[in-house]
Parts: structure tokens; sequence; C-alpha cells
């Protein structure tokens, strides 16, 4: 088949986070023998010179962009464009060129699906029907519902008033009805959408998050065991959730950890740290950008636990997989966990009361055995999510949809 993917990110070998998961959607289609065209946002001097993507795609179109648009610059779109101004603002928001970029491929080729990754580029999806050929299939790949983050946001003491929410979600799920079908990555955030819209129900599909089982490995034997009481947390500091992340895990349970296990350090390791984090760094808590996936994956070696104390937004974390398939143990709340289903006390430890929370880590910590056996299922688990068969679950719904979607032209 022909593919056009339209991802919010430059997906790169090199990152961490979403963007992984479209590079390996695309590298896998690719082996499998589809053609892939990708049309994507570069705002590094990274995206625009890597070439991690070149052996998989027949076509890549990078288009500048930038991750923070002036206010007056997004007012004048809210009012052009009639959209949220979630939809607008940087970081995937809505680019001209981009839209200029589809529409010129479209007349050049004609494609069997489209799949836009990330609901925030549906957008060009619902601009741009008209001109999508009837047997060409629209595919909104939702990595998290925004309508949903934001009400969860609003919930924990954030000024997004219910106009704001209300605005949103009649536009997001607009999009939605767009489109010929939505991808979710877990069962719960198809139930999310559902529960909003009931209509959605024969729309969806779950296709999960995957992970390198070939890359994320655990360490050599001859580390021996790491016993290094470093406490990891890793993410994209640009997705707020994961900013929420680490503020819970400061504030809620590192003084019940270090009376306890003085000893032991917290990294908060990921892409672009704001102000925020980097003010709580001390001797013991250290918080920089993760650089690559190979340094990223050095780190999951030499640390003892994983922590996911996320309160914020809904889809999967990857990261999760990542830790479980180097071999390290994870102590989680349940949100973490959403497309895992993880057995609690074998794979993983599920904890949204912050006070059992640190007592699982604690136990962790000093507890050598229990450290390895958690390992050991928590790895077993991690290699049913290799992204082959992710990648093979899209490709049955890619064919499920082959030959017409029932649009009219």
């Amino acid at each position: 088949m022909n593919l056009l993917f339209l991802p919010k990110l430059l997906p790169r070998a090199d990152v961490i986070g979403g963007p992984i998961l479209i590079y390996h959607r695309i590298k896998n289609l690719s082996s499998m023998g589809h053609k892939i065209t990708l049309i994507a946002p570069a705002y590094t001097d990274e995206d625009r010179a890597d070439k991690s993507l070149e052996t998989f795609c027949e076509r890549i179109i990078r288009v500048d962009s930038v991750k923070e648009r002036p206010l007056g610059e997004v007012e004048a779109l809210y009012k052009r464009l009639n959209r949220p101004k979630a939809f607008l603002t940087g970081d995937g928001g809505y680019n001209e060129e981009i839209e200029e970029a589809l529409k010129l491929t479209l007349k050049g080729r004609h494609f069997d699906a489209i799949i836009a990754e990330y609901s925030m580029m549906g957008q060009y999806i619902e601009a741009n029907r008209s001109l999508i050929p009837a047997d060409t299939r629209t595919i909104i790949s939702v990595h998290e519902c925004y309508t949903k983050a934001f009400e969860l946001r609003a919930e924990k003491g954030e000024a997004i008033n219910e106009e704001t929410i209300k605005e949103l979600f009649n536009y997001e799920f607009k999009m939605y009805d767009t489109a010929d079908k939505i991808l979710t990555l877990t069962g719960e955030d198809a139930g999310i959408l559902i529960n909003y819209s009931p209509g959605l129900k024969n729309k969806i599909a779950v296709v999960p998050h995957g992970v390198d089982t070939g890359f994320y490995t655990p360490p050599g034997e001859e580390s021996g065991d790491r016993n290094t009481k470093n406490i990891l947390y890793v993410g994209n500091f640009q997705h707020y959730p994961n900013v929420d992340a680490v503020k819970n895990f400061i504030e809620h349970c590192w003084a019940k950890i270090l009376e306890e296990v003085p000893d032991a350090r917290f990294y908060a390791i990921g892409f672009n740290p704001p102000r925020e984090l980097l003010d709580l760094r001390s001797e013991k808590v250290i918080v920089r950008d993760g650089g690559d996936n190979e340094n990223v994956r050095r780190v999951y070696w030499s640390s003892d636990v994983l922590v996911a104390p996320i309160e914020l937004g809904t889809g999967f974390r990857g990261k999760l997989l990542e830790a479980m398939a180097c071999g390290l143990p994870v102590v989680a709340t349940r949100l973490a966990t959403f497309g895992i289903n993880p057995k609690h006390g074998e794979d993983m430890f599920v904890a949204d009361d912050y006070d059992v929370f640190s007592g699982y880590v604690i136990m962790l910590l000093k507890d050598v055995e229990l450290r390895k056996q958690t390992a050991i299922n928590a790895l077993a688990l991690a290699r049913k999510f290799d992204h082959r068969h992710a990648a093979e679950k899209l490709e049955r719904v890619l064919e499920e949809g082959k030959g017409g979607n029932g649009r009219s032209s």
C-alpha cells in the first residue's frame, strides 16, 4: 500500500517518547513492503539533518516549524480558522506550509491511507476532506484524548474554564467523526473516546505501543547487580504530564524514601527540562536532558527502579516498556499502566496512594532478590510488546479498510 504519514513531531531513531513509536511503525511497515511518504515538521537542526528514516521512506517532506508561536499570531489564526487555540500554538500546532505540502502531495500521488499521528494532525484531514479521494482511507492515531487531558488538568487546579473544554471537545470530536478510522494505543483510551461519543465505537481499533527489544535489553552479565540506589524518571518534558509527574514524586515521595534509604538518588531525565524542574535540583536530585536513546538506555542500565507517578494525560507510556525490557523494576500509578495490564506485585508495583507508592520504591531499593524477580517478570511482559507485533496489528487494520471507505468523492 501507499501510505502517507502526518506526524506532529519528526520521527527519528534517536528520540524518546511518542515519535519513536511512529519511527518504528514506519520502519516495520516499510519492511513489510508498504511505500511510505512522510510530511513532518522540523523544529531543530537535528530534525533537519536526520537521515534515520531515509531507508524506509520513498519521500520525506520536512517543513520548518517553531515550538512557540506569538500570542498575536495565535489570535489571528483563531479568528481565521475557528479552531481551538490548543490546535494553533507551536509544538505541532497548525502550520500553513504543512497544509500546502499535503495538498500538493495529494495532487501528485494516490494514497491508500493517510495516517495523522497525534490528534493534533487530524485537523489537516478535517480541513481537506474534500480533496482526499473517496478510496483513500483517513486515519487519526490518537496518542491522547485532548478533551480528557484538559479535564484532568482542570481537576488538578489549572485555570482551564468549561468554555475552553467545550470548544475543544466540539472540534476534537468533529475531527474524529470526519475520519474513517480512529486508532488508540490502549483499550482504556478507546473507552474514553466512546464515553464521550458512543457513535465512534465501530471506528476505533486499538493498536498498542511497542518497544525495540533488540535495542532495549538488560545490561550484560559483566555489570553484575546494579544496586546503585538510583531512582529514575524518563520523559519528554515538553509534554506537561511528565513535568507534573516529577513534581508529584518530589513533593509526595522523595522525603519518605530518603528517610529509609539515605543514599538514594533521583534522576529526572528527558528532553528539554523546563526551569521549574531545573530549580528542583540538589545533590541527590539530578535533572538533565537525556540526549539520544543510546544515552537513555545506559541510564536505564544504571538505575534500580523506574518510577511513573503520572496523574495527567492519557495514552501509552512507552518508557515503562523500555525500562522493563532493560530489566528495570517499575513502580507506577494506575494511569501510567494503561495498555500494559501488568500483574501487580509480579510484573511491577502499582499504587495511586503516594505513601504506598513510596513504600514499594523503598522495598525494591532494599531487596535485591525482589528487584531481580520483578525484573525477570517485567522483561517477559515487555517482550510481548515488541514493535513488530504492533506493526502487524496496524497492517491488519489497514488491510481491513482497503478498497474504499464509503465517502463520496
